[in-house]
């Protein structure tokens, strides 16, 4: 049975990578598989409603070059733990048809109910298909109408460790109208994140600072505060400490309830987001730096905040921010006014905070990430073939030094078990493409307004920080071409100190 979405054409674009690779055989194979996935399959499957990823892990591993019987080795293996669309009780697994019809007009009375995913979906390709998605996006995520009396759409929309964000943006990033039709229809059938924490009213119109000097060194937002200097100062807030004690098993439901339970905290939440401010008139280049922020913040918090001496750890849903981070540019381009775009852009930063206490508040340490590698290489596999060069190569690719990590990485990473591997990657990839020719202390936001570094070692980070990254992201998720067994993501909220005890 499926849901009837064929108003909306499967066809994709590529992606905003495009690594060579895509073939007209592979496209047609990729478009086939999503449009099968987005029929037969519910966003949410297991008993504690984990996310299909599905769809994320085919297109991301189109955007790096896959070929078409690997994107169907992708789809044939994680299909088999899906749950079928028209679902009405997860936990005892019954499926039946829900009549409803659901209309512009009676749709927020059933907002937050996993059973009436598939008519969502119905909903929002209808819309769609008569609409377009910027303007659906603006009238069913951004409007007053879709965030007041309970909708709160926007908080849908990054709730859910900021899955509704992140499938949207596959959609507009690879122009699938119908992917964003599934996006929307996961957005609805989540909870909003924690209201409380969220001021998202327009903001007064922000004070210019005086222009820097053109050095790409120290430099700071036009105007209000930079992220990592909002981090700083969520480091040095009393408010900000997570919750005590240390519950090693404790589920994310259990740390929300426990951290919006805790006095103060949404107003200081409130009172540090204030803090990063958006120009709406400021036009692309505002867009751009908020980008570059985000791209560099979330970055650090992944890496940067393991404990020297000790293996590194790469924290679950500070991942996810990062990989969020990733669609923020193509999410821009199909939000159409600048109003929703400055909104958009505000509403990550109560998320991304709030993350930072629930798992346990994790310090960055500039240095740590500085410490690992910029060239990164596979492990040695015993009896794999060694690079023997003629005479007269330049160079020698047995050196790492002489050799780019990247192409490595991608042709290992193509061939992981898990699709979070694959997005971490592209998100590091993009951001070694615009900022890896940043110098140290190029980042904006090293520097605090009085000139000193926001974290300790930041005047020596620069744009090798990605590759950097990427080579933790591989050694510790595994270079699983090279013989070396899948890794995983920490759950354990590494910024307590408890977490680290043997």
């Amino acid at each position: 049975m499926t849901t009837g979405i064929g108003t909306l054409p499967p066809t994709i674009r590529q992606g905003i990578l495009n690594v060579p690779g895509a073939t007209a055989e592979s496209k047609a194979v990729v478009e086939r598989l999503l449009e099968e996935d987005r029929n037969l399959h519910h966003c949410f499957f297991g008993n504690v409603g984990l996310h299909n990823h599905l769809s994320h892990h085919l297109l991301a591993a189109y955007d790096l070059g896959a070929p078409a019987q690997l994107l169907q080795d992708i789809y044939e293996k994680e299909k088999r733990r899906l749950s079928p669309i028209h679902l009405t009780d997860r936990k005892k697994g019954i499926v039946e048809e829900q009549p409803v019809v659901l209309t512009s007009q009676n749709y927020v009375q059933y907002l937050g109910q996993e059973k009436y995913y598939a008519r969502f979906l119905e909903f929002f390709a209808s819309e769609i298909a008569g609409l377009g998605t910027s303007e659906v996006l603006e009238i069913y995520i951004f409007a007053p109408s879709a965030n007041g009396n309970g909708a709160h759409m926007l908080l849908r929309f990054v709730g859910g460790a900021v899955h509704p964000f992140i499938q949207t943006g596959y959609g507009v990033e690879f122009g699938s109208s119908a992917m964003v039709a599934q996006a929307l229809a996961q957005t609805a059938v989540h909870s909003p994140f924690a209201p409380e924490i969220f001021d998202l009213t327009p903001q007064d119109e922000p004070q210019q600072k005086p222009s820097q000097a053109d050095d790409n060194t120290h430099r700071q937002p036009p105007r209000g505060r930079s992220l990592l200097a909002i981090l700083r100062e969520a480091y040095d807030s009393s408010v900000m400490a997570p919750v005590m004690p240390y519950d090693p098993n404790a589920l994310l439901s259990a740390r929300i309830r426990d951290a919006r339970a805790k006095p103060g905290l949404a107003d200081e939440i409130q009172r540090l987001s204030a803090q990063w401010q958006v120009d709406a008139r400021g036009g692309q280049a505002e867009l751009d730096a908020k980008i570059e922020e985000l791209l560099w913040a979330t970055t650090l918090l992944l890496a940067g905040t393991g404990r020297r001496g000790r293996a590194p750890r790469l924290d679950f849903f500070l991942m996810h921010m990062l990989n969020a981070s990733l669609f923020v540019p193509s999410l821009l381009r199909a939000v159409p006014t600048a109003a929703s775009r400055a909104t958009m852009l505000r509403a990550l930063v109560p998320v991304l905070l709030m993350y930072l206490t629930l798992r346990g508040r994790p310090r960055i340490d500039a240095g740590l990430l500085m410490s690992y590698t910029d060239t990164p290489v596979p492990p040695a596999v015993e009896g794999a073939t060694i690079p023997q060069p003629d005479g007269s190569a330049i160079g020698d690719p047995r050196d790492a030094t002489t050799v780019n990590p990247w192409p490595a990485i991608v042709a290992s990473v193509l061939h992981a078990p898990d699709s979070h591997t694959l997005k971490a990657i592209r998100a590091l990839y993009y951001s070694a493409q615009k900022y890896g020719t940043t110098p140290p202390g190029g980042a904006i936001g090293a520097f605090d307004e009085e000139g000193r570094e926001t974290h300790e070692g930041m005047a020596q980070v620069d744009g090798t920080i990605f590759i950097r990254a990427a080579g933790v992201v591989m050694d510790t998720l595994g270079w699983v071409t090279h013989g070396q067994k899948a890794g995983g993501w920490d759950t354990s909220a590494l910024g307590w100190d408890d977490a680290w005890k043997e």
